[in-house]
């Protein structure tokens, strides 16, 4: 009965961090709509704060409860960690390549969203891309999800983990069975093993920083 309610509680609170994610998307995608005016360089720098400082909160209570991984433990910053997190994304690069020569190339319809998107939006969007984005999905896919589905510490967990946590990176940015599920799935599992390698969040995000701005970049 406990194990129930500690996957419920846990369960409760990504889907709230992920709908507070959703909500700063909508934000950062389409501002005109809200009609923030003059306050909306404000409005939207209080409000992804507070979305930030909320989700680590929580993500960092679980972490309270049970670590057996000893993530986010030491707080300086590591030359051999940010070694992996640049390591983790020039190996995306090269398996992304490998990947898209195989499938015959081509553009997802979650990319082709994006890029219409970010003809409409403004200079908002390079933000939420660039930052918000991977500092949320980070939290989301790699943080909170292994502290629900693989809080034990072990080698077969660490694996499932880093290829379970990648597909549903994949799943939740190209709802489709289409071979673009496999890029995202390469994805999802390389920023899992950045997470799983360095024990430390800021590691996979600064990975995810990396990747997303040469999307933009380019």
């Amino acid at each position: 009965m406990k194990k129930i309610g500690h996957y419920l509680f846990y369960l409760i609170e990504i889907a709230i961090v992920f709908a507070l994610y959703t909500t700063l998307q909508e934000f950062y995608f389409y501002p005109d709509i809200f009609g923030f005016g003059s306050a909306e360089a404000f409005i939207l720098a209080l409000s992804t704060v507070l979305v930030f400082w909320f989700s680590f909160w929580l993500y960092k209570g679980q972490l309270d409860d049970d670590n057996d991984w000893g993530f986010s433990q030491d707080f300086h910053w590591d030359w051999r960690k940010l070694a992996t997190a640049v390591g983790g994304f020039f190996l995306m690069q090269l398996l992304y390549i490998l990947l898209m020569n195989l499938i015959g190339g081509g553009v997802s319809v979650n990319q082709q969203n994006l890029d219409d998107l970010q003809q409409t939006a403004g200079p908002t969007y390079n933000i939420m891309v660039v930052l918000v984005a991977p500092v949320m999905e980070e939290i989301i896919f790699r943080g909170m999800f292994f502290n629900l589905l693989f809080n034990h510490a072990g080698k077969v967990a660490k694996w499932a983990g880093i290829l379970v946590s990648g597909f549903f990176f994949a799943f939740a940015h190209n709802p489709f069975w289409s071979p673009y599920l496999l890029v995202y799935w390469m994805m999802g599992s390389v920023l899992a093993w950045v997470y799983m390698t360095t024990k430390d969040l800021r590691y996979s995000m600064a990975t995810h920083i990396m990747w997303n701005m040469l999307s933009i970049l380019v």
